[in-house]
């Protein structure tokens, strides 16, 4: 299975120390415009752009020019080249904690994933106890994502089944 990524699961994945869970693909794919958007981060004293830096080193993130990213998506740099990337390479998933990038690759036939659906899988594969699977949720929380209560309470439940 192969996937195309945004800076934000990157960055996110390696704040709750679970950059791992990109091994559930057999690819994982950046456009430069992720990769440049990441390391923005380290000048800004944000150290996740190393460990980012180790995976495209070692092999295990590759950085891909994407096709040409259409205006009319209205997304940011990365998350339109990600989209690009996605379209012109045929990837199974989109990781991608963007909304709005969410929506446009359901638009175009993708299919989106994002960090905690990511870390769910982990769960429901066995590779990850419940409570490591709901302290990893609360250690995204304390990294700044956005989990509406709703939506936090449907993952540490479906975690369960």
């Amino acid at each position: 299975m192969r996937a195309a990524v945004d800076a934000s699961p990157l960055i996110y994945l390696t704040k709750i120390g679970e950059l791992r869970l990109l091994r559930q693909y057999d690819e994982v794919l950046a456009p430069p415009e992720v990769i440049a958007e990441v390391e923005r981060g380290l000048e800004s004293g944000h150290p996740e752009a190393l460990e980012v830096r180790k995976l495209v080193e070692d092999g295990s993130l590759q950085i891909r020019k994407a096709g040409r990213p259409r205006t009319e998506w209205a997304l940011d740099r990365g998350e339109a080249a990600v989209l690009a990337l996605a379209l012109s390479l045929r990837v199974d998933e989109v990781v991608t904690d963007d909304r709005a990038a969410i929506g446009v690759a359901k638009y175009l036939g993708l299919k989106p994933v994002s960090v905690p659906f990511l870390l769910l899988r982990e769960r429901r594969a066995g590779r990850m106890t419940q409570s490591a699977f709901e302290a990893a949720l609360r250690r995204l929380l304390t990294a700044g994502y956005y989990l509406s209560p709703e939506l936090h309470h449907r993952l540490v439940e479906a975690g369960r089944d």
